[in-house]
């Protein structure tokens, strides 16, 4: 099958990207065999890449541009167990067993990556945050308790924090929140140039700015054809963004186009102070974290996407509109915006991630973090793909395959 044509995933000045600075790592020969052919080195690929190459196996990464400049530069790197999908509703569409399992296997997920972060030598910038979940409408306050009180029968930590404590906690008008601790965030390309770099140490092979051109079934065997030469594999894994591979049905996934923005550094960091991030029930949402260096990093304002260009068009209106948040929150002493930029991301209906075999193949994967757990997810994707490649089965396949 021939690989989709590119879509430029961001425009704009990508905080992470800047932050961090370029980095070429060389052009290495695409080798003439492999156990597994990932595709796309951003985190996902990464961690892919990483459970492999610790599993014992011969790896090869693919990636058209250099790793961690694509979907992995724009994210913005909230991680969460708390879907964009609320419990109760995920509840209605997979039933509340299935759909406290989702929310418990992300939150197992955050102290995995915190385990695979400080057993890097970078771990990323990975820190430990208080997620507060802040009702924008009046009936909020028995909504989230509905959702406190669900979350509680299963397990799954949160705690409602009322009107006033708000107030007088995060200096936040609002009719109440969910706070959990159980949140974090990290510095997206650093943590998966951290990774891949043990992945590389470790024996994976990794060609850069070399395209997927065409892959095939050869009996057993995948034929992967790239602009630098052919590898026969064992098996074919796509951790491609929001671009889905062929054989995925593209009614599966809906394309957003979403605005970020970066702040000079703050002397106050007001409600994030204490490592907070804030978001929103309001659909879309937006949300709020800090960075490392005491920046504030606010995104949301989503739209339809229709193409890049529209996309980008966007971008200045968009930012005027997240400033314009930004000031109701933090008043005239907000610091002036440093960065901003677009990005394209998929959602799926319940909120939930597509990883498992493609439809119709035995040996071809793909790990599609949809939603706004995108790194959270890319763990999952590790845990569960690792087992599928090793001719294993895995329970989370039914939550998260692509016939679900």
């Amino acid at each position: 099958m021939r690989a989709r044509s590119e879509l430029r995933t961001a425009s704009g000045a990508p905080f992470w990207l800047l932050r961090n600075g370029l980095v070429d790592v060389g052009e290495s020969p695409v080798p003439s065999r492999a156990d597994v052919v990932v595709v796309g080195a951003g985190i996902t690929g990464a961690l892919l890449a990483d459970r492999f190459v610790r599993d014992g196996r011969q790896v090869l990464v693919l990636e058209r541009n250099a790793p961690g400049e694509g979907s992995t530069s724009v994210s913005t790197a909230l991680l969460q167990y708390e879907l964009d999908v609320e419990l109760v509703s995920l509840a209605g569409m997979l039933g509340e067993e299935n759909a406290a399992r989702a929310y418990r296997r992300c939150s197992d997920a955050i102290n995995e990556l915190e385990t695979l972060a400080h057993s890097l030598d970078d771990n990323g910038d990975f820190r430990r945050a208080t997620s507060v979940y802040v009702g924008t409408k009046r009936g909020d306050a028995k909504r989230l308790r509905r959702e406190m009180e669900l979350r509680t029968k299963h397990g799954i930590q949160s705690r409602l924090v009322s009107r006033d404590e708000l107030g007088e906690r995060y200096g936040l008008r609002a009719h109440a929140a969910l706070e959990t601790d159980q949140a974090a965030n990290v510095d997206p390309v650093r943590l998966a140039r951290s990774v891949l770099k043990r992945a590389v140490l470790g024996g994976a092979t990794v060609c850069a700015r070399t395209a997927l051109v065409n892959w095939s079934l050869d009996a057993d065997r995948i034929m992967v054809t790239t602009a630098r030469g052919t590898c026969s594999a064992g098996a074919i894994v796509f951790a491609t963004g929001y671009e889905l591979p062929e054989g995925v049905p593209e009614n599966r996934v809906s394309l957003l186009s979403s605005y970020a923005l970066v702040t000079q550094p703050a002397a106050d960091l007001g409600p994030l102070e204490g490592g907070a991030m804030i978001w929103e029930t309001a659909r879309p949402y937006t949300y709020l974290r800090s960075t490392p260096d005491r920046r504030i990093l606010v995104g949301g304002v989503d739209v339809p996407f229709k193409n890049t260009d529209a996309r980008d068009a966007l971008l200045p209106v968009r930012t005027r509109q997240l400033e314009r948040y930004l000031k109701n929150v933090f008043g005239e002493s907000l610091p002036a915006t440093a960065f901003a930029w677009a990005g394209t991301f998929g959602e799926t209906g319940d909120g939930l991630p597509l990883i498992g075999r493609l439809p119709n193949y035995t040996n071809a994967y793909a790990a599609l973090g949809y939603g706004g757990n995108g790194i959270v997810f890319s763990q999952i994707a590790a845990d569960l793909l690792g087992a599928l490649c090793a001719g294993q089965g895995h329970e989370d396949e039914r939550l998260f395959g692509f016939d679900r």
